[in-house]
């Protein structure tokens, strides 16, 4: 009988590769890294897919626990690369007014992207181990296990920014409140920031912007881990820490350069409205104009 992709995954991927083509995070190294692992990720859900249908095989078992071994400790190695690369990446494009996607920067972006998975796929293959493991479950029963590797960079990240972040609000946290109103009054285009006593500084409403559109997932990161659920480094090493690990670059840069360029920052990051709570601290602008020059 002939296998074939279901219909759902089809759409999913179809819907998927729509939407990237409108994300202005594509334009950046871990924009580019965030495409491959999406057609990474779709490859092993097909893997597994396909194995699943010959499950009482135990060559299969075999199999999948190879897959599952491998790719575990290939997204285990990817992040601390991925994130130095990433900052070299805003760092190197200091004036963040010129494009983003220029046909060089982008080949370039793409070679590293291949180079880094053919690394961490080289790094797997010397140091896996991705042998069934047999163990004793509850009485007279017993298991077939597979070892596999988790992400404590990803852990950390999220952990170490949660922790940095509520303190800085923290220490702000009378404003807090007031200071997100009056920037969901700018992005809704409702006002003008009048009142300019008490204003925070700019890493506070940077630090604000980011906290207000990042909390429900390293919320949910920290609270796996601080309750010890095991998730392997497949799982963890997502399109939503890609995503996230790329707002805080870009708010790093849109602070260095905010003083030169103003809120005009063209920026790689479809998740922080960086421009608005730029006006938490600075000078009044109308709303409709950011839209027109920063769209």
């Amino acid at each position: 009988m002939k296998r074939s992709i279901p219909k759902e995954i089809f759409t999913v991927v179809m819907i998927g590769t729509r939407r990237l083509k409108h994300l202005i995070i594509t334009k950046s190294f871990i924009g580019i890294l965030s495409i491959s692992m999406y057609l990474v990720d779709l490859l092993m859900i097909c893997t597994i897919s396909w194995i699943y249908s010959f499950r009482e095989n135990l060559e299969a078992h075999k199999f999948l626990c190879f897959s599952l071994s491998h790719s575990s400790t290939v997204y285990s190695v990817l992040p601390l690369p991925v994130l130095l690369a990433g900052a070299l990446d805003y760092a190197a494009h200091r004036h963040l007014v010129v494009s983003w996607d220029s046909p060089g920067r982008t080949a370039g972006r793409c070679i590293v992207v291949l180079l880094m998975w053919a690394l961490a796929c080289c790094y797997s293959y010397m140091y896996t181990s991705a042998e069934l493991l047999t163990i004793q479950y509850k009485e007279e029963m017993q298991a077939l296990v597979c070892p596999v590797q988790d992400s404590t960079v990803v852990s950390y990240f999220n952990l170490n920014l949660f922790i940095a972040a509520g303190a800085i609000l923290l220490l702000y946290c009378r404003g807090v409140p007031r200071w997100a109103r009056l920037a969901n009054k700018l992005s809704s285009k409702r006002g003008w920031l009048l009142d300019r006593q008490d204003l925070p500084p700019l890493f506070v409403s940077l630090t604000l912007c980011f906290i207000l559109n990042w909390t429900p997932y390293l919320l949910m990161s920290v609270t796996c881990d601080l309750l010890g659920f095991a998730v392997p480094a497949y799982a963890t090493v997502n399109l939503l820490w890609t995503a996230c690990a790329n707002s805080l670059l870009a708010g790093v840069a849109f602070w260095y350069s905010s003083d030169d360029l103003r809120p005009f920052c063209k920026l790689p990051d479809d998740i922080c409205t960086w421009s608005f709570y730029w006006h938490l601290s600075k000078e009044n602008y109308p709303a409709s104009k950011i839209n027109q020059k920063n769209p």
